[in-house]
């Protein structure tokens, strides 16, 4: 069995000497979804935007199931949100037009549902254009030091995937590695989160050796490269002057693989250095393969937009936001060696 420690993943601006506390209460933590469309208000779908504290999706989506005499699976969401956290997000359902339904006057435990809009479609998971947070950080050993590194990290930190993704002390990493390893997991969704947490471990491995290597911000002979605000990627043979000037710009990002089914795009020595970084989990390679999950590339640098920093003594508030799929724990590893409270809460529930 490989190593799977967390937390093992290089440092864009070297490893922080500032502490803090995180998610000491829910209002320390608070994210908000903004959708990549806006609603029609006209259809037979129904989109609900519920504020939550303490409740995660999939409770909110059960008790919507229960309201509307609908199934769980009936009920859609655009991702998943922190329970631990005041989190703003949509939910969906198929409703027939010409059939009233009295939402005002539903009680969910720790659930306000702020506005019901018609909608031509079923809201889709992913379909998000970014995510708004305001994170309060407690307990600052340094402020300068941290209020520093703030604009460091404006410039951009690794896309990691957040610890969260890979289940609690790496449980979907043991799942996945289960998989692999010629086991089976009968439950669909299970084994997805299994599948995508192995994925999100290689991508981890591979930017971290990007940035030991200290080619993070390198255009390499062979790199994929990403148009900023855009999934559009496109393969380099030889790097130039003028791709690397778009590079720094941000107009154009470095990729890695989410490794699965189909080319990985990248070639020559991007490609050698990928392969290298993730030789120990070439039975996760090909299980992804086999199990024909589809291979895709994702920026390797995330650029908080809007960033802003406010201190209240030896706390900071911070604003800013993010891409959808994109964590806002890595933009906080870049600033403090953080320790989340609701670890606790949950070791406890």
């Amino acid at each position: 069995m490989m190593n799977l420690t967390l937390n093992q993943w290089q440092y864009c601006y070297g490893k922080p000497d500032v502490t803090a506390l995180i998610r000491c209460q829910p209002q320390d933590f608070i994210v908000e979804e903004q959708l990549n469309f806006s609603p029609s208000g006209a259809g037979e779908h129904l989109l609900l935007q519920v504020e939550k504290i303490g409740q995660n999706t999939q409770f909110v989506a059960r008790e919507l199931a229960r309201l509307t005499g609908l199934r769980v699976r009936d009920i859609s969401y655009a991702g998943l949100k922190d329970r631990h956290a005041i989190t703003r997000q949509w939910f969906c359902f198929k409703w027939p037009i010409k059939q009233d339904l009295a939402w005002q006057e539903w009680q969910i435990e720790g659930v306000q549902i702020l506005q019901c809009l018609r909608h031509s479609r079923k809201l889709r998971l992913g379909a998000l254009k970014r995510n708004l947070f305001q994170i309060r950080l407690r307990q600052v050993s340094d402020v300068p030091a941290l209020l520093t590194r703030v604009q460091l990290v404006a410039k951009g930190v690794p896309n990691y995937y957040g610890e969260q993704r890979f289940g609690r002390d790496g449980g979907n990493l043991q799942l996945a590695e289960q998989l692999f390893s010629g086991g089976s997991i009968a439950d669909r969704q299970i084994r997805g989160l299994a599948l995508s947490a192995s994925r999100s471990w290689l991508f981890n491995t591979i930017v971290s050796a990007r940035l030991q290597a200290g080619t993070f911000m390198q255009i390499l002979p062979g790199d994929v490269l990403q148009l900023d605000g855009s999934g559009s990627v496109f393969a380099v043979e030889q790097p130039d002057a003028t791709l690397n000037g778009r590079l720094l710009d941000a107009d154009l990002h470095l990729t890695a693989p989410l490794v699965g089914s189909g080319k990985a795009l990248s070639t020559a020595l991007a490609a050698e250095l990928e392969q290298q970084a993730i030789l120990p989990w070439q039975h996760w390679q090909h299980g992804l393969i086999e199990l024909r999950v589809q291979a895709a590339r994702r920026s390797m640098r995330l650029i908080p937009q809007q960033l802003t920093a406010e201190q209240q003594g030896n706390e900071v508030s911070l604003q800013f936001a993010l891409p959808a799929g994109c964590f806002a724990t890595s933009v906080l590893r870049e600033l403090a060696l953080y320790q989340d409270s609701s670890r606790h809460l949950a070791l406890m529930e």
